[in-house]
């Protein structure tokens, strides 16, 4: 996990391969979208408190990520890795789903802003579990 200053160009995949610099830009990107709307309309109307929840939300959000991040960055063989990555995952997918929004906005990543794997290791155990569940399902049917 190397922290640089401008995420990685390549697609993103697993959680293990989140950087802070990608965190740092979805939420700039989210603050971009959101921050007008914050201003717009009468104070307290309807749409201004729903932009400030959001607001709010993308910036717990962010915190979280972050420090999941630094936890790994830190203690990459920390016995708690695991709950780590899998909380980096969650807060990773509620900063997706905020900025899926904004998919046809131009500064939306397509390649690194998308759901994510917590590693190789958990998507290769899923995609068994989900091959054996279609087997048997498809044994079932002939049966």
């Amino acid at each position: 996990m190397a922290d640089t200053s401008t995420p990685p160009t390549e697609p993103l995949h697993y959680a293990v391969d989140l950087t802070p610099a990608d965190v740092r830009a979805i939420h700039a990107f989210l603050q971009e979208q959101i921050g007008p709307m914050e201003g717009d309309g009468a104070f307290g109307s309807p749409e201004q408190r729903a932009a400030r929840a959001l607001s709010s939300l993308v910036r717990t959000a962010t915190a979280r990520a972050e420090t999941m991040l630094q936890r790994l960055i830190e203690t990459p063989d920390d016995r708690h890795r695991t709950d780590t990555v899998n909380n980096l995952r969650q807060s990773w997918q509620s900063l997706v789903e905020a900025a899926e929004e904004w998919a046809d906005t131009p500064g939306f990543d397509r390649r690194r802003w998308r759901e994510v794997d917590a590693d190789p290791a958990a998507a290769a155990l899923r995609h068994r579990l989900v091959a054996k569940q279609r087997a048997e399902s498809s044994a079932d049917a002939r049966a």
